[in-house]
């Protein structure tokens, strides 16, 4: 019986590693301290924008509570998700996004806007993102946040941006750039940070699901 569960868990592993690696696109990570200068330099920047964003508030209590809670709902999904996916080691690879994404919906039927970004951190959220991407030396920020981005290209397969809609595996994503990802909280590997025009929206890489959006949460995007 020991081996049988052993096998089973090794398999449910194998499976999860190669569907993360076919589906998830891959996230920049900051090399560490032998990281070169251009790094270190960009690191810096970003540290200094976001001690200017958050300013007093980052003493406030009540932000503070807002990213624990945050970052406990996000726990909470990425427990769901894994114990989801535990039940669909049976079927084919190609299979499990279509059955994940249909089982997160169905146990998240009652979801709405704001379960995950919630209105006590949408105002700090909308604060760190522009601390990154306003001002001219941005400009490459920004241009990264407008290359592929679904909501900003005529010709894009059209993205339905609401809670627990599909996002089309042949749609372009966004890309988050670096000084994005050094300052928002992290995620765990299920779950993205992807841009729909302004909107930012929590995806769900393996079911292809949005799991929560947050309206208008960049600046302008203007690259000229």
């Amino acid at each position: 019986m020991d081996d049988h569960v052993s096998f089973v868990r090794r398999g449910a592993a194998r499976l999860l590693i190669g569907l993360l690696a076919a589906l998830c696109l891959v996230v920049p990570v900051l090399a560490g301290p032998s990281g070169g200068p251009d790094e270190k330099s960009e690191a810096a920047k970003v540290a200094k924008k976001v001690q200017k964003a958050l300013g007093t508030a980052h003493q406030a209590e009540e932000e503070r509570e807002a990213l624990r809670q945050f970052q406990e709902d996000v726990a909470d999904y990425a427990d769901l998700h894994a114990k989801q996916l535990a039940r669909l080691t049976s079927l084919e690879p190609v299979a499990v996004q279509e059955a994940l994404a249909r089982a997160m919906a169905t146990k998240r039927a009652k979801a709405e806007p704001g379960d995950i970004f919630r209105s006590e951190v949408q105002p700090l959220f909308r604060r760190l993102i522009a601390a990154q991407l306003n001002g001219p030396d941005a400009l490459d920020a920004r241009k990264a946040v407008v290359e592929g981005n679904p909501g900003l290209e005529e010709e894009s397969v059209p993205i339905v941006v609401r809670v627990n809609a599909v996002y089309p595996l042949d749609a372009p994503r966004s890309t988050v750039p670096l000084s994005l990802l050094l300052t928002l909280p992290p995620l765990p590997p299920s779950l993205h940070y992807r841009f729909v025009g302004r909107d930012l929206i929590l995806l769900d890489c393996v079911a292809q699901l949005i799991v929560d959006v947050l309206p208008a949460a960049a600046p302008d995007l203007v690259t000229r």
